[in-house]
């Protein structure tokens, strides 16, 4: 049964912007071996595992593994079992392989670094097909694995893997048709839930680590190849999996762990060969890199309704990712074997801008001035300030000059921020309270400075408690900060040039500003 229809891969030339996102080591694989699935292990997030397809789309039983995060690779083979379907890395010299050709298909278990491959357990014989497997710690684990009897060959085992016990018919939804089967490597886990797909658009589901299965069809309908991918026990994808295709258009979706699926409509560009989750977000990662069609690498981080370019174009196949900064990528790479066949991402982290800010400056004095810090996350790359009833009102720049309020009253701060991943607006309704309102601490008499202008030193004066002194250039850059705790403070100010800057005194009842002209 041919159901690896892995797609074959372009020899590209690499774009100076794909360069610049992705590293390239060597994997070590042959001239035209491809990257079929990479596997992070469970125990140690360093170690790397896998295998290899070749032009035809189809799993090679070879593999290579990295045990310093993917900066080097080293080539290895199986010494039993053959048709290979997957790869489940625990570490650096602990790995699962599944095997599903003939009699001596099965579950291979290395402890040695992939030296030898011991079957364990007697799942699976010469009339099975074993997909996928995974484990949810060192002891509990579940193999799918395609009908026999009339229902789905699934095995269980809390020992580590040594014995497996396959579960019974009545704990399984029984086949659409006599024609549908699992997917070579076809799963998803969270937590005690597990999900895979089948050729006829449906996904199975179990809550508890594999024991009893749901079954429900996907909004796809019966006659398509899904895979599911979930960022969490009730949210997830299913798309159309194992296609020839580059930007997919719509993925079928849930919010209910699987038990019903509707249509969505996606935003951007949706690289759907394969789709896998960053572990510990809602970020959903695809790729594609078939020949003569759309190429590149993509991510959604608001449940796969919209997506954002990481790379266009370019040989890049399956994807894995530990968190939104560090991931790896498959590729062919036969020009460049070398020094290619797996990448390493070293572009921005896979996350939405998101605008934030903040001022001291709250509180102040008809006509005095507030500065703003810009806290803003996500790699933006514009800013547009606007500060009603400010002067300047509005700014381009990351950190605005100091704000001037010449009419009283509670002003709002607008912060849009925009990235290569998206755009966000942060509004902050009355967030400035200009003098005039009634508030004692606002009045400027508050704080005297003297001299002014100032030569060399200048003395600060308060009605109360001062707990912090800041002095800000025209530009807005702090040029003195002094912690004080005193009512009377006096300053150096002679390493300061000629000009006007903004005195910021932070007292315990609220925050005055003046300006002050340096000699």
């Amino acid at each position: 049964m041919k159901k690896t229809l892995l797609s074959l891969m372009a020899i590209l030339a690499f774009s100076l912007a794909t360069l610049a996102q992705w590293t390239a080591v060597n994997s070590h694989l042959a001239v035209g071996v491809g990257v079929g699935q990479i596997s992070v292990g469970m125990n140690n997030t360093n170690a790397l595992w896998a295998y290899g397809i070749g032009a035809t789309g189809l799993i090679i039983d070879t593999y290579t593994k990295s045990t310093d995060g993917g900066l080097t690779w080293t080539l290895g083979t199986f010494n039993a079992g053959t048709g290979l379907s997957q790869l489940f890395a625990i570490d650096e010299n602990t790995c699962w392989a599944v095997m599903n050709t003939g009699t001596t298909q099965g579950l291979y278990k290395t402890t040695n670094g992939g030296t030898t491959w011991v079957k364990k357990g007697t799942a699976y014989g010469s009339g099975s097909f074993a997909d996928a497997m995974h484990f949810f710690n060192n002891l509990d684990g579940f193999a799918i694995g395609d009908p026999l009897g009339g229902y789905f060959e699934i095995y269980t085992t809390s020992d580590g893997g040594e014995t497996w016990t396959r579960v019974v018919t009545g704990n399984i939804p029984a086949p659409s048709s006599s024609g549908e089967y699992g997917i070579t490597g076809d799963y998803c886990a969270f937590g005690d839930n597990v999900w895979f797909g089948t050729n006829e658009g449906r996904v199975y589901h179990s809550i508890d680590k594999g024991l009893h299965w749901t079954a429900a069809l996907t909004s796809f309908g019966n006659a398509e190849v899904v895979a599911p991918e979930f960022t969490d026990a009730l949210h997830g994808i299913a798309y159309r999996s194992y296609l020839n295709l580059g930007i997919e258009p719509a993925l079928s979706i849930t919010s209910d762990g699987g038990a019903t699926w509707q249509d969505l409509a996606v935003g951007g560009s949706m690289y759907a060969r394969y789709i896998i989750h960053i572990p510990g977000t809602s970020t959903y990662v695809g790729s594609a890199g078939i020949a003569s069609t759309d190429q590149g690498v993509s991510f959604s981080y608001d449940g796969g309704q919209n997506w954002w370019v990481i790379t266009a174009g370019g040989d890049y196949q399956a994807t894995a990712w530990l968190d939104i900064a560090t991931g790896w990528a498959g590729s062919s790479a036969a020009a460049k074997k070398s020094t290619g066949g797996m990448f390493i991402y070293a572009g921005d982290s896979l996350q939405a801008p998101t605008a934030k800010f903040s001022t001291p400056d709250t509180l102040i004095a008809l006509g005095w001035t507030a500065t703003f810090t810009n806290e803003s996350i996500g790699n933006p790359t514009t800013f547009l300030w606007t500060f009603q009833g400010g002067t300047p009102p509005t700014s381009t720049l990351q950190t605005p000059p100091a704000i001037t309020y010449n009419t009283s009253g509670n002003k709002n701060v607008t912060l849009a921020i925009t990235s290569a991943f998206g755009t966000n607006t942060l509004v902050k309704t009355g967030y400035i309270h200009v003098g005039g309102v009634g508030i004692n601490e606002l009045n400027a008499n508050a704080v005297s400075v003297f001299p002014n202008p100032v030569k060399d030193v200048m003395t600060i004066q308060a009605t109360t408690n001062i707990k912090e002194i800041q002095v800000y250039n025209a530009t807005g850059q702090v040029v003195i900060n002094q912690t004080v705790n005193a009512k009377t403070i006096t300053i150096n100010t002679s390493g300061l040039t000629t000009g006007i800057y903004n005195l910021k005194a932070i007292l315990d009842n609220g925050t005055i500003n003046k300006k002050v002209v340096i000699q």
